[in-house]
């Protein structure tokens, strides 16, 4: 089953509202970006404080071993120095869940705003090709039966407007019930452009 019309100008829609869905889909991804971007560098403070307070667990733990080496007051010195090693560990560590938590928190915002609005607008350009697709595909098959014709006939006569009917022929639904066979033509064809199919006959 194809997805584009036979006609041009109905094709011609159809792709523009394809390129449309696409700039939508590739705009929601950049804005669900910048969402987590801007949303991530607000954990930047506390990536900072947490390096910091590594850095500072690290040197405070060096300076115990090496006052351990003192004599006399080595091991006075290791104790204060080793337990304020392990307070700033435990600070980078607290620094450490708060960056997690905003990396988190970005991504998550970051998926829903660009998921929402693509949600949204696959949906409204999916469903209505979904249903031109349908109609288009059971015209296709009508005109393909021998009986075909006189029910899309009959379907110009239900859904065409009446300029369009007269158009087709000065008096559509008498020569419908008459089964005059160039107006059920006429009809049928009316019908398949209606849906942006090429009429039977018609030069491809």
């Amino acid at each position: 089953m194809r997805w584009y019309a036979d006609l041009p100008a109905v094709r011609a829609r159809q792709v523009i509202a394809d390129a449309l869905w696409l700039v939508c889909v590739a705009a929601s991804v950049l804005l669900g970006r910048a969402v987590a971007g801007a949303v991530a560098a607000l954990a930047d403070p506390a990536r900072g404080f947490t390096t910091g307070a590594r850095d500072l667990s690290r040197q405070l733990d060096g300076a115990g071993e090496n006052a351990a080496d003192v004599p006399l007051v080595g091991d006075e010195l290791t104790g204060p120095l080793r337990r304020a090693a392990d307070g700033a560990a435990s600070l980078a560590a607290a620094g450490q869940e708060q960056v997690d938590a905003v990396t988190q928190l970005a991504a998550v915002l970051g998926t829903a705003t660009a998921a929402v609005p693509i949600v949204l607008v696959t949906l409204l350009h999916l469903v209505p090709r979904l249903r031109w697709r349908r109609r288009a595909g059971e015209a296709r098959r009508l005109a393909a039966t021998a009986g075909g014709e006189r029910l899309l006939a009959l379907r110009a006569l239900h859904t065409r407007s009446s300029a369009e009917l007269l158009d087709a022929h000065p008096d559509p639904a008498g020569a419908w019930a008459r089964e005059d066979p160039a107006a059920l033509r006429a009809l049928a064809d009316l019908q398949l452009r209606a849906v942006g199919l090429r009429p039977r006959d018609a030069p491809r």
